[in-house]
């Protein structure tokens, strides 16, 4: 509600920055954004604005040193055999005939 103009003892008219109203100056109160506002228009900080994150620490408390890769490779008569499911990676050789076949292989009819 606004005003008309009156003689108050040591206070004056004033306009709220909010809505543009005419009030008496003791009746502005000073909201949080710096403007003087009325009684209708003031409100309270959001407690949102007062909220502050937590640090989330996300390293680990204590740490290793990578570990060089170690490879056991060993080839035998067995797998460098160029035979289907006798030889390994790496190891065989197609068409590698070394004259070990194992004694479970089966054997080509004569």
């Amino acid at each position: 509600m606004s005003y008309k103009s009156r003689w108050d003892n040591g206070g004056w008219l004033v306009i709220c920055d909010q809505c543009g109203r005419k009030y008496k100056e003791s009746e502005l109160r000073l909201r949080w954004d710096g403007l003087m506002v009325c009684p209708g228009d003031w409100e309270p900080r959001q407690p949102q604005d007062f909220v502050h994150g937590v640090a989330d620490i996300q390293a680990p408390l204590w740490v290793r040193s990578e570990q060089s890769d170690q490879f056991i490779f060993s080839c035998n008569l067995l797998t460098i055999n160029g035979q289907a499911d006798y030889g390994t990676a790496d190891c065989a050789g197609a068409n590698r005939v070394n004259g070990y076949t194992p004694s479970n292989y089966p054997q080509p009819a004569d």
